[in-house]
């Protein structure tokens, strides 16, 4: 970010503190039969670049979606629930000081693909400029994730307004845009304050959005739900249980699935009722143990893909695997040196 923005390159200093806590994530789930898995791949073992592929469930039929350019990193990829496209988020090299306002050095843009590759859109505008007047003052998009009809798209959108001085002079809340592009408006973070918003995902209805709020005052994380029109907001876990990363709701709409990090270095998986009852670890792996990335249920709602790490390759990069809904039969579904996270379970495609 260039120095005219004192702002936001205090938010610099934030997001970073996120980064580090909180790696890619699942997105939704919608009910249906089991298909393919969707993930991050990073095509290098230094981690530079990242592409989003599928795969089958057992491993096999491994296919690349996106083809990125050198230092391009291609994530949080999110399944239609027709499993025709795939909503991810691309992180393109933005240097502080640049000719354009990113944070953590990076522009960060939503795009949507085909399953297969091709006919790249990028439904929402950012101008990258922190001194511009809206969408111009748009720092990044994030955490896309399509509504169980597939017509809409929420993601966490990224704006400078002073304002919003608690938050560092950006607002970071939750948006939702049609899949074409249109009736942008905001859900969350529509008065100034001391958070910011990200890891969106619906409930299966379509009435109820799912996300993780940061407290950039106490640097704790909380699962909250909304109704999609901004009213009705719920905590659904407690700060002390610092749980975040990115959501999923199961598709009979009666879990939120996602990931705690603790002070010794532990990450596990965890699910718990929308009405915040019923918290279960699904994963139990002190801080010598495997460390659990972001999770997402299986359209059926009896499996749950993740990726944990260490893994297989001298690296010790991250490897999918597949587990039953209960945190039981963990079995992999890739092996490489190369760090694969951010799965998301498909539909069969018809």
């Amino acid at each position: 970010m260039r120095g005219r923005t004192p702002a936001v390159s205090l938010a610099v200093v934030a997001v970073l503190a996120i980064v580090a806590t909180a790696a890619t994530a699942a997105l939704a789930t919608a009910p249906g039969k089991n298909g393919r898995i969707v993930f991050r791949r990073y095509l290098d073992v230094q981690k530079t670049t990242s592409a989003i592929f599928t795969i089958r469930p057992n491993g096999t039929k491994a296919q690349q979606v996106t083809h990125p350019a050198a230092g391009v990193d291609d994530r949080r990829p999110d399944w239609a629930p027709n499993g025709a496209r795939i909503a991810f988020e691309r992180k393109l090299p933005c240097p502080a000081g640049g000719p354009k306002d990113g944070l953590n050095n990076t522009c960060d843009l939503v795009y949507t693909v085909k399953r297969e590759g091709g006919d790249l859109r990028s439904p929402v505008s950012c101008g990258f400029d922190a001194g511009a007047s809206f969408p111009g003052n748009c720092v990044g998009e994030d955490d896309p994730a399509w509504s169980p009809d597939g017509s809409r798209i929420a993601f966490q959108y990224n704006l400078v307004d002073h304002a919003y001085a608690g938050s560092l002079g950006v607002d970071g809340g939750i948006w939702i845009v049609t899949a074409e592009g249109t009736g942008l408006h905001q859900v969350t973070q529509r008065t100034p304050g001391t958070f910011w918003d990200f890891g969106v995902e619906w409930s299966p209805d379509g009435r109820k959005l799912a996300f993780v709020r940061t407290d950039l005052a106490t640097d704790a994380e909380a699962i909250f739900t909304v109704n999609v029109d901004g009213s009705g907001e719920f905590q659904v876990t407690p700060w002390a249980l610092n749980g975040g990363d990115r959501t999923d709701w199961s598709p009979d709409g009666r879990w939120i699935l996602f990931r705690v990090q603790t002070q010794d270095g532990s990450s596990n998986l965890y699910k718990i009722h929308p009405d915040g009852t019923g918290l279960s670890n699904l994963t139990n792996h002190g801080s010598g143990g495997y460390r659990y990335l972001s999770a997402s249920f299986s359209p059926d709602g009896t499996k749950i893909a993740t990726a944990r790490t260490p893994g297989s390759g001298p690296e010790d990069a991250a490897d999918l695997y597949v587990m039953n809904a209960d945190g039981s039969h963990v079995r992999a579904v890739t092996k490489t040196r190369l760090w694969e996270s951010a799965a998301d379970w498909g539909p069969r495609s018809k």
